[in-house]
C-alpha cells in the first residue's frame, strides 16, 4: 500500500502543468474558466491531502483489518471443511471396515450354523442308527426266544404224541403191520407241527 505522502505528491505532479498552463492562459486573457486561482488550488490541496491522511490512518487500516479477518474466516472455513472432509473419509473408511467386518461374521455365523445343523442331522441319524439296530436285535432276541419256545413246544408234543402212542402200544398188543402205521402217523404228526 501506497503511503500518504507519495500519494499526495504523485496528485500534485499531475496537477500542476495543469495549473500552470491555466495560469498563463489566464494571462494572456483567455478564458476565466483555464484561469487558476493559486489560494483556492492551495486549499483544495490540503483538504486532500488532510482527507487522504484521514483516510490513510483510520479507513484504510480499517478496510485492510476487515480484508485480513475476511480472509483469516474464509482460510479457517477452508481449513474446517478440510477437516470435516477428512473426518468423514475415515468415518466412511472405518464403516466399510465395520461392514466387511460384519459380513464376515454373518458369513462365520451361518457356516457354523451350516456346521451345527450337518452335526445334528449326523446325530439324529446315528441315534435312528442305533434305534434300528437296537430294534433289530430285539426283534431277533424275541423271534429266537419264540423259536426255542416252538421248538419246547414241538418237543412237548412229541414227546405226548410218542407216550401216547406208546400207552397205545401196550394197550394194544398189536402186530408188525399195526406198529408200523403207528410210527409212521407219528412221523406225520412230527412233521406238521414243525
Amino acid at each position: 500500500m501506497r503511503s500518504p505522502k507519495a500519494v499526495l505528491v504523485a496528485a500534485a505532479a499531475l496537477t500542476l502543468p495543469a495549473a500552470l498552463r491555466a495560469q498563463e492562459a489566464g494571462h494572456s486573457g483567455g478564458s476565466p474558466i483555464f484561469s487558476v486561482d493559486i489560494g483556492l488550488a492551495v486549499w483544495t490541496w490540503v483538504l486532500f491531502g488532510l482527507t487522504l491522511f484521514i483516510l490513510a490512518w483510520k479507513v484504510f487500516p480499517a478496510i485492510a483489518g476487515g480484508l485480513e479477518e475476511r480472509q483469516r474466516k474464509i482460510q479457517d472455513s477452508i481449513d474446517e471443511a478440510a477437516e470435516d472432509r477428512e473426518e468423514a473419509r475415515r468415518l466412511l473408511e472405518r464403516h466399510r471396515r465395520e461392514l466387511a467386518e460384519a459380513r464376515k461374521e454373518a458369513q462365520a455365523i451361518l457356516a457354523e450354523g451350516r456346521e451345527a445343523g450337518e452335526r445334528l442331522r449326523e446325530e439324529i441319524l446315528e441315534e435312528a442308527r442305533q434305534e434300528q439296530a437296537k430294534l433289530l436285535e430285539r426283534t431277533r432276541r424275541e423271534i429266537e426266544r419264540e423259536h426255542a419256545r416252538l421248538a419246547a413246544d414241538v418237543r412237548r408234543e412229541a414227546v405226548d404224541v410218542a407216550l401216547a402212542a406208546a400207552e397205545r402200544l401196550l394197550r394194544e398188543r398189536l402186530d408188525a403191520e399195526d406198529d408200523r402205521r403207528l410210527v409212521e402217523e407219528y412221523v406225520s404228526r412230527l412233521g406238521s407241527v414243525a
